[in-house]
């Protein structure tokens, strides 16, 4: 007992710094982990898991509706098998996912570099907004970032061997066969990632005449292309995703749209990036160094703008782009600023710190005011003001690409009222007149003017989940 006592001493002692990152991140993470509702996409998750009996039926009944690839949901699917269905217990496989890729991303750092870039990244990683923020979502993108992080450590650890003329051994293209195979699995754009890595790491290697490594990482690279492309033909001939894609359609790749967004998985907004930016300064004010020291690492960034690059090309295909698709981006930027933080570590420390502060208040700041759709808000609504003896929930009868709205309404609300998919309607003795959780208010008024409602109402917006109810003198007081 006092032995182990010691050897958890000696842990505490030497990796003090690690711990208390991990121990701040985790604080973030758990305090927030169940504060909201699930939004639209988790709810599929929550229902694709819950609701089917074995992974052929989730298969049938849910993913084969789905354009995104399987790993995630059949994690999910044994892990709900472990912990229980409720929106916690699913949310944790994330943050799960989170911490294991904060520690197996430290421990190759440390090991093919040396401890200080390990706490670096270690550091940027763990208190970055949009990581915290996907390590409480019940969607892919944690685990996303988790293999891109390891994905991004390899390729550098390919471009120091390159650069050293040295072979890279099978010991680290087999990690690459296999991360490359699971993030293909997880999602479209970690496909798009691998690519993206592989001809940077390709051209590099021509370029400095490692014809040998470019050999070696082509065909372990060829050998990963197979299984995302056996999947997108299952998809395309088996699934019908051709005929769907346009039902899936987000945003439009508009480059400064995309942009403002993209600054979230940095920061709050554009005003956190403003910050992050102020932070950066005193790096810059010493401008021929700082120079020097991003034309040196400067290759670590090629693979980012491939990806975005390739990824519009893909868009103008399949119609559909999110900014948080890029997660995958940012493990690149992160180990880029933290080899540029290790070169200036010895005359801008104290800013160093700074900016990891920085990070710090941006993170808790977005973690603890960030707000969903509150779907389960909508459903208290409805359950205290609304009798499920005499009222029915009326939905739109089209649905939202393969998913149908009956699924998402019900999911907190359950199987007590009769669900109606005919759209708007007036009930007599039920104020409900309809509900939506896609359009916006503008969208719903049109939508009751084509289905010919005409009495007076009210739009309640729970964040984005619409109740349309009877506008009376009741229903004020009660609002």
């Amino acid at each position: 007992m006092n032995k182990i006592i010691f050897n958890i001493k000696n842990v505490i002692k030497q990796y003090y710094l690690e711990l208390i990152i991990l121990l701040i991140s985790s604080c973030i993470v758990l305090a927030n982990i169940g504060r909201e509702s699930l939004w639209l996409d988790e709810i599929f998750s929550a229902l694709a898991v819950s609701k089917s009996t074995s992974l052929s039926a989730m298969f049938s009944d849910y993913l084969n509706t789905d354009v995104n690839p399987p790993l995630y949901y059949v994690l999910l699917f044994y892990w709900s098998k472990i912990v229980g269905v409720s929106d916690v217990a699913l949310r944790l496989l994330s943050f799960l996912f989170t911490i294991l890729g904060f520690l197996v991303s430290y421990i190759i750092l440390k090991k093919n570099f040396y401890k200080r870039i390990a706490l670096l990244y270690l550091s940027l990683s763990a208190l970055t907004p949009g990581v915290l923020f996907f390590s409480q979502e019940m969607r892919s993108y944690a685990l996303l970032y988790t293999l891109a992080s390891l994905l991004t450590i390899l390729y550098v650890i390919f471009i120091k061997r390159i650069d050293k003329n040295k072979h890279i051994e099978r010991d680290l293209l087999l990690p690459y066969l296999i991360i490359g195979v699971l993030i293909s699995y997880t999602h479209h754009y970690g496909t798009l990632l691998i690519f993206s890595i592989s001809i940077s790491a390709i051209a590099y290697s021509i370029l400095r005449k490692q014809y040998k490594n470019a050999i070696y990482i082509f065909a372990t690279s060829c050998i990963v292309a197979i299984f995302p492309i056996v999947w997108a033909i299952y998809q395309f001939y088996f699934q019908g995703v051709s005929s769907r894609l346009a039902d899936f359609s987000t945003i439009s790749f508009n480059i400064r749209g995309l942009i403002t967004n993209y600054c979230t998985l940095f920061a709050v907004n554009k005003y956190g990036v403003i910050l992050l930016i102020v932070l950066f300064i005193p790096f810059i004010l010493k401008f021929q160094m700082f120079l020097f020291i991003v034309k040196r690492h400067i290759i670590i960034l090629i693979p980012l703008v491939i990806l975005f690059i390739v990824a519009y090309v893909f868009t103008i295909f399949t119609h559909k782009v999110d900014y948080r698709y890029f997660i995958v981006s940012i493990p690149i930027i992160l180990l880029f600023i933290g080899f540029v933080f290790d070169s200036f570590y010895e005359k801008r420390t104290i800013f160093i710190y700074m900016y990891s502060f920085g990070l710090i208040i941006l993170t808790s700041f977005k973690s603890f005011t960030y707000h969903k759709q509150d779907f389960k808000g909508a459903a208290e609504y409805i359950k205290k003001n609304d009798n499920l003896s005499v009222c029915s929930i009326p939905i739109n009868n089209l649905s939202d690409g393969s998913f149908s709205k009956l699924g998402f309404i019900s999911y907190y609300l359950g199987n007590q009222y009769n669900y109606i998919s005919v759209g708007p309607l007036v009930q007599e003795d039920c104020d409900l007149i309809y509900i939506d959780t896609i359009t916006n208010e503008v969208g719903i008024k049109k939508i009751l003017k084509k289905y010919g409602i005409s009495i007076p109402y009210e739009i309640l917006n729970f964040n984005k989940v619409y109740i349309v109810i009877k506008k009376n003198e009741q229903n004020n007081s009660k609002n």
